[in-house]
């Protein structure tokens, strides 16, 4: 196991020079049989940065990013009357093409472009479903014709391949909320059957897996997103690839990245910044549905993407890929045995900075696309 060195920027006020680190474990031992529990512990339980890196990942998957992210750049060049065949408004922007659609705490993000998809699963669901849930199941038009490329493909398979690594850093997950819960082990058997681990809930039980294909546009306000965290159980990312759009859009590596730019989390009272300057790497964020199915063992913290100060003065662009993991439409969340609503609550980092957590889930069981659909609303309507 090694580090990824986090740097604490200036936010709100200036923080005195320090740096945080994130864990980072390699690939071969989070797919194999090492015990990772306590480092995954570390990164996910309280009074962590809530993020885990995965390294080593194969150069499948490494090779696969490039392609997507490169096409990313280009779908969000298209022009925007062709970009407007692609927006579903009728589902809140959250299927298909979306830019400038996005409120945080009242702010209109308009920095990035996206492309949703459920693509693990198409919408062949069941009509009741569809129906009920039309956001989260609704299959986009893709836009391999204007693009002149194999986009669906691209975008499938990159999902694919994290959405099949997630399934082993869940399962560590489930150990570590055992553990955080101090489930004794005679009482295995006794208390998987009171709760169903995340890898099940995720990876058996669940259809709804959306990714998300984000170009971000050259900012003048050091701002390419706001403050907020994911609903889903875990969310994988892939390292961010920069462009300067003043030099015919070549890429930028190493140095020659803004060092101020990309991707901050907010935890234990400050934010931090990850940096780290290898693309066999695959990042790997809790979501509140975690949190609120572990009953606060594992914890979901802020996030933003910056420009950063040095990038104001530059054209450079920015192309990023996740996909959400998450519990099925109708999964219902609550705590575990032994843990309740308070504790959830108590787990919450910084609610200054996103819409409060028991304003978004005030009760429980609650259906995960309830709570979606409720976080959504408090983001646009903050």
């Amino acid at each position: 196991m090694r580090r990824v060195l986090l740097l604490v920027p200036f936010f709100s006020s200036v923080f005195a020079a320090s740096c945080g680190e994130v864990v980072e474990i390699e690939y071969d031992d989070v797919v194999g049989g090492a015990d990772v529990t306590a480092q995954v512990a570390e990164a996910f339980g309280p009074g962590g940065y809530g993020i885990l890196a995965v390294t080593g990942v194969p150069a499948s998957l490494t090779a696969a990013r490039r392609e997507l992210l490169g096409l990313a750049r280009n779908l969000a060049r298209l022009p925007e009357a062709t970009l407007a065949k692609y927006e579903r408004p009728d589902l809140n922007y959250i299927v298909g093409w979306s830019r400038g659609r996005e409120k945080f705490l009242g702010t209109l993000d308009d920095a990035k472009g996206s492309f949703y998809a459920n693509a693990i699963f198409d919408s062949k669901s069941g009509r009741k479903l569809a129906a009920k849930y039309p956001a989260s199941t609704a299959t986009p038009a893709w836009p391999d014709a204007d693009l002149n490329a194999n986009f669906s493909g691209a975008f499938k398979h990159l999902s694919r391949a994290l959405y099949d690594l997630s399934y082993h850093v869940l399962r560590r997950c489930d150990y570590v909320v055992d553990d955080q819960l101090n489930v004794k082990k005679r009482w295995w058997w006794w208390w998987r059957r009171r709760r169903i681990p995340l890898a099940a809930i995720t990876h058996k039980r669940s259809r709804l897996h959306v990714s998300r294909l984000l170009h971000y546009y050259p900012s003048a306000t050091g701002s390419w997103c706001g403050w907020h965290n994911d609903n889903s159980v875990v969310t994988a990312l892939v390292p961010a690839m920069f462009y300067d759009d003043d030099d015919d859009g070549r890429e930028l590596r190493g140095d020659e990245v803004p060092p101020d730019a990309g991707l901050e989390v907010f935890a234990n009272g400050e934010p931090v910044k990850v940096k780290l300057e290898r693309d066999d790497v695959v990042f790997f964020q809790i979501g509140e549905a975690a949190q609120v199915l572990s009953g606060g063992a594992l914890v979901a913290t802020p996030h933003r993407v910056v420009a950063g100060t040095a990038s104001t003065h530059r054209n450079i662009s920015r192309e990023s890929f996740a996909i959400f993991v998450e519990p099925n439409w109708d999964e219902k969340l609550k705590p575990p045995p032994g843990r309740s609503l308070p504790d959830v609550y108590a787990a919450a980092h910084a609610d200054a900075l996103i819409p409060p957590l028991p304003t978004r889930l005030p009760k429980v069981p609650v259906e995960f696309a309830q709570f979606l659909a409720d976080s959504v609303r408090e983001y646009y309507e903050a």
